[in-house]
């Protein structure tokens, strides 16, 4: 790995407000955004009722847009505990020996902080990934501000990845996390 390696992350919840985290993906790739590993957390909330069923606070909608079957997703989802497990040994395997890993995404900071809320606290995220963070609609923004793209340019993952002729499932974490490669590939070639 380079001296940029990339964390390209998004975390998929069950809708807006206080509400469970879904999903998580995580991508490790280099400065020319090759992928060299990935992990995919399913996670499942730490509230339990009375006969100690998983408490999901979630939206219909939500669990539509993100074509989340709850049931199944209970069946094969972990505890923040054994996610947090699986992130650290992933990051820990990937950080750099000098410097760190550089989140990446669109609205990079809010996924961040879902991480360090129910997967993996932000003291030992910090262990191997930077505070600083690389965004998506800085990058764009920037870049329409220079004349570089068209300043009608769609501002959208879902819009932007279809005007690149980038093919995926929107709103999935994992598809989200390669539109999001996709696009910074983009981006950073103009």
């Amino acid at each position: 790995m380079s001296d940029n390696t990339f964390l390209v992350l998004d975390c998929e919840s069950g809708g807006i407000g206080d509400i469970s985290l879904l999903s998580a993906h995580f991508a490790v790739c280099d400065s020319d955004w090759n992928v060299a590993d990935e992990l995919s957390l399913l996670l499942k909330p730490k509230e339990v009722d009375e006969t100690g069923s998983t408490i999901y606070k979630v939206t219909a909608a939500a669990l539509d847009i993100n074509k989340i079957n709850l049931i199944e997703h209970d069946k094969i989802a972990v505890t923040k505990a054994a996610a947090g497990m699986q992130l650290r040994e992933f990051l820990w395997k990937y950080k750099p020996r000098e410097g760190w890993l550089l989140p990446v995404g669109k609205n990079v900071w809010g996924d961040v902080a879902w991480t360090h809320e129910h997967i993996l606290g932000k003291g030992e995220w910090s262990k191997s990934v930077s505070h600083k963070l690389y965004e998506l609609n800085a990058v764009l923004k920037y870049l329409k501000r220079k004349g570089k793209i068209d300043p009608t340019a769609p501002e959208s993952l879902e819009e932007l990845a279809k005007f690149i002729g980038f093919d995926f499932v929107a709103h999935t974490a994992d598809g989200d996390v390669h539109a999001t490669i996709a696009v910074m590939k983009w981006l950073e070639n103009l």
